[in-house]
């Protein structure tokens, strides 16, 4: 499928049937989105080698956030299963976070497999890493 038909289907099934402007432009859509990668020199791309948790990690974060999305790629490039809990503005998994946490803050991992919880991206990927990484 193109990018445009997967736009269009999960629009239709889950959204209001509209395509937002800038998701509806075509090739002008892929060629921005493609600029938008050009900053993270290919990050989330490659594949690290990792073992397997036995249970998948938990993210707490939303889509418009560059601190979580720098958590997501090390994810993908360790392949580790993870669940994502999206809190973005409005949602109430923002409030879900605040009442489980304290306070509001993302990225927020946890990983129940060693009881670690944890905020700031940069911490989370070292520990991703070092607790993951073959």
């Amino acid at each position: 499928y193109e990018s445009d038909d997967i736009i269009k289907y999960l629009v239709n099934k889950y959204g209001n049937g509209q395509v937002p402007l800038l998701l509806s432009l075509g090739l002008l859509t892929t060629l921005t989105e493609g600029f938008a990668m050009i900053g993270r020199l290919g990050r989330g791309q490659s594949y690290t080698p990792a073992k397997l948790p036995p249970k998948p990690l938990v993210l707490w974060a939303y889509e418009g956030s560059p601190f979580c999305k720098v958590v997501r790629e090390a994810l993908v490039e360790l392949e580790l299963p993870h669940i994502q809990r999206s809190c973005a503005r409005g949602s109430p998994k923002r409030q879900e976070l605040y009442a489980r946490v304290g306070h509001f803050q993302v990225p927020h991992l946890e990983d129940p497999n060693t009881g670690v919880q944890m905020f700031e991206s940069a911490e989370i990927v070292e520990y991703l890493k070092a607790t993951y990484a073959i």
